[in-house]
């Protein structure tokens, strides 16, 4: 109690040079020199050498300086403070000293409770946390081939309580990166990445999330309304930023999430298609993937482009090469990219048309069922829209089981298809996980805490939004996939993951990646 009671009255101390908080005491006394002759300046003077007294007021007591009453009470604060360290006489000489500045003391603890309060207010209102992690990503590929990426990220994540029990959260996202063979320390800031189809950011403090989020008023009605990520199902489906509104209920036993807005997310995160290039050998365009290691690629056509005899700048797009597309179907192809990409303008190669349409548009209805302690289900239905198969929509079913079969041990299984079933689709996906303590990110403030997954995944490119996996097995492959992670201390955590398998949209070719992380949380 004698610690607790010490706070405050040192906030005062450390405030002393503001009085604008005068209450029981008359300023132009408080504030007015104190005798040279009071008998305090004896009796503090004692106190002070037995050791009772701390604090900066001390200077000028010792040099034999004139002080002010609230001076004065500030050092008899600090003796009061001490004083069950003191013996009988020196306890008598502090009570004497209390009686004497009992207005002056009166305001100092009501500034330090100000203080308190202000502060208390401040911790509730306002926090700031974060993390700076370290990763390192290898890729294997058919006859030897090793692709490496090395980043430095720095997470900013503010957070604001509001009136009515509403908040406002953010996160401001910093990343460094390298391909080099050896980028350790080599990353650089990482300039004009493409969000949306086409639009350029720098990833220096760039706005990740922002949105206000609150109680409707009702027992476990939720609303959030801004830039963020609706996380359901496990984030198989949907691991993707929206901007746009969410609505819940968080009932006895069952959940129900209900989202729609338009994909905030980076082009690279999301399907890339397929593209036409020509072939001066073969003296036509023949289709090729954008990026051979890249594997998330939607169903989509293998068109080949004919010229016309009007012009070699006017080609008509064709299936089989010989027979042209109609011209409703040839417009709709141009303008979406027609490669299945969600981002037009990574899409067809074409020189002819460059007004393409990037907006990514989805409503979901998510609901959450708990069995017993032991098992849960979730199921889930999406309905996504993107210049990926020509802007038709995809509608996407799925389902989770979890199942925890002995202590800190769990099964968990998803299963998601999808609705479009054109030409090179892969429209059934599915993970089974077997997960100890938890799921893939295990708490970070927990020291000396460990856990760990095995599993199988089939990431089909057309079950999902933007899958929220791929650090083992990548979006577009299927292959074992593990991982482990382990705490240092509450706020260092290290991740270790690997995935082996093979490609789904490219001719089964083999894959391998190892990826590790380490980070630090504050």
């Amino acid at each position: 109690m004698k610690q607790k009671k010490l706070v405050p009255l040192m906030l005062a101390l450390a405030m002393s040079t503001y009085p604008l908080t005068v209450g029981a005491a008359d300023k132009n006394d408080m504030f007015a020199d104190l005798p040279a002759n009071h008998w305090a300046y004896k009796a503090v003077s004692e106190l002070n050498a037995a050791g009772l007294i701390t604090g900066t007021g001390r200077e000028r007591l010792e040099s034999n300086q004139l002080v002010t009453r609230y001076q004065m009470a500030e050092l008899v604060a600090s003796a009061i403070a001490h004083q069950n360290q003191a013996d009988r006489p020196q306890q008598k000489n502090i009570a004497q000293l209390k009686k004497e500045f009992q207005q002056e003391i009166a305001t100092i603890e009501s500034l330090g409770q100000r203080i308190s309060q202000l502060e208390h207010k401040t911790k509730d209102k306002f926090s700031l946390h974060g993390h700076f992690q370290q990763s390192i990503e290898h890729q294997y590929h058919k006859n030897g081939a090793v692709s490496n990426w090395w980043a430095k990220e720095i997470y900013l994540n503010p957070a604001a309580q509001l009136p009515g029990g509403w908040q406002f959260k953010a996160q401001f996202v910093t990343k460094m990166g390298s391909d080099k063979s050896n980028g350790w320390n080599q990353e650089e800031l990482m300039h004009g990445q493409l969000y949306n189809g086409g639009n350029s950011r720098d990833e220096i403090m760039r706005p990740d999330y922002y949105y206000l989020e609150g109680n409707l008023g009702k027992t476990g009605q939720f609303m959030k309304i801004g830039d963020f990520q609706p996380w359901v199902q496990a984030g198989y489906v949907m691991g993707a930023n929206i901007q746009g509104i969410s609505l819940e209920h968080w009932g006895k036993g069952y959940n129900t999430h209900f989202f729609a807005g338009r994909l905030d997310v980076s082009n690279n995160d999301l399907a890339i298609g397929a593209s036409a290039n020509y072939d001066n050998a073969a003296g036509g365009w023949f289709p090729s993937l954008s990026q051979p290691w890249n594997d998330n690629v939607r169903a989509h056509e293998d068109y080949r482009i004919v010229n016309n005899a009007a012009s070699h700048w006017q080609p008509a797009l064709s299936r089989d090469g010989v027979t042209p597309l109609s011209e409703q179907e040839q417009q709709e192809a141009l303008a979406n990219g027609g490669t299945g990409s969600d981002n037009a303008h990574a899409g067809l190669q074409d020189p002819f048309h460059d007004g393409k349409d990037t907006r990514k548009t989805v409503y979901a209805f998510v609901i959450d069922k708990t069995f017993s302690k032991r098992l849960d289900s979730s199921l889930g239905y999406y309905r996504y829209k993107s210049a990926a198969y020509n802007r038709k929509p995809l509608h996407i079913g799925a389902a989770t089981l979890n199942y925890k079969l002995v202590r800190n041990l769990n099964l968990q299984g998803i299963y998601a298809f999808g609705s479009q079933h054109g030409a090179n689709s892969h429209d059934k996906g599915y993970m089974v996980d077997l997960m100890f303590h938890g799921n893939p990110w295990i708490p970070n403030d927990r020291a000396h805490y460990f856990g760990a997954y095995i599993g199988y995944h089939y990431l089909a490119p057309d079950t999902y939004i933007k899958c929220g996996y791929g650090d083992d097995i990548e979006k577009g492959q299927k292959g074992l996939a593990l991982g482990m992670f382990y705490n240092f201390t509450a706020n260092m955590q290290l991740a270790v993951k690997y995935g082996r398998g093979h490609s789904l949209t490219n001719h089964n070719l083999f894959r391998e990646k190892f990826y590790s992380c380490f980070s630090v949380f504050f």
